[in-house]
């Protein structure tokens, strides 16, 4: 599942270290429509994968106007009404297409912190219902969700990307829909601190700002 940021990029990058064997799925749905996508795009070129599937789901911009909830201290605002249990339902199915067993999906401890659908439990019961819920699983194929990063900070995240060397200038990390990362929203702000945390230049806001 790569939706073109630093952690699913990292996910992909990790998982190339077990197989050649993968096929890439990317949501468009709300938010940058276009720059997400297109960095998914490149980055599934830029690993190889053997298939990169773009998935338009444009009734979630609908959701999200009518979606107007009190201020949680415990939820982020970046929360988006049950997103993830359509994009696991929605990878799942790509996988029992392909025969795929393991959907991988990117995003890191700081998630499990403030988004429900990112936690382990989520996982945990995503996975039952993969197994109750799909032809595959009843007739005994397992097609498992995991998360290898969910026990890492973005800090820890980044760290390892540098390591794998995942091309991070084409990553994209911005909720806006622009030219140019905002700097102001959830992802930018995580990404400047994660940099800044390890002591490394963005690349691809180096450019940005060249640009």
């Amino acid at each position: 599942m790569l939706s073109g940021g630093i952690d699913s990029a990292t996910a992909l990058y990790l998982t190339k270290q077990h197989t050649s064997e993968i096929y890439s799925i990317n949501m468009t749905y709300s938010g940058a429509y276009d720059a997400e996508a297109e960095a998914s795009k490149r980055i599934a070129a830029a690993a190889g994968v053997k298939e990169h599937f773009n998935v338009l789901l444009p009734f979630f911009k609908d959701i999200e106007r009518r979606y107007r909830p009190e201020p949680s201290a415990e939820i982020t605002t970046a929360y988006v009404p049950a997103r993830n249990i359509v994009f696991y339902g929605i990878a799942v199915a790509y996988a029992e297409t392909l025969q795929a067993d393991t959907v991988v999906f990117g995003s890191n401890a700081d998630d499990t912190k403030e988004l429900p659908d990112a936690t382990p439990n989520f996982i945990r019961l995503m996975n039952e219902l993969i197994i109750n819920g799909t032809r595959a699983g009843s007739e005994g194929f397992k097609i498992e969700a995991v998360n290898p990063l969910i026990d890492r900070t973005k800090r820890d995240v980044l760290k390892l990307a540098l390591e794998l060397k995942v091309p991070l200038e084409l990553t994209w990390s911005c909720h806006e829909d622009g030219k140019t990362h905002c700097g102001k929203c959830r992802g930018c702000v995580g990404r400047a601190n994660a940099f800044r945390d390890v002591g490394v230049q963005d690349p691809l806001l180096s450019a940005e700002r060249a640009a």
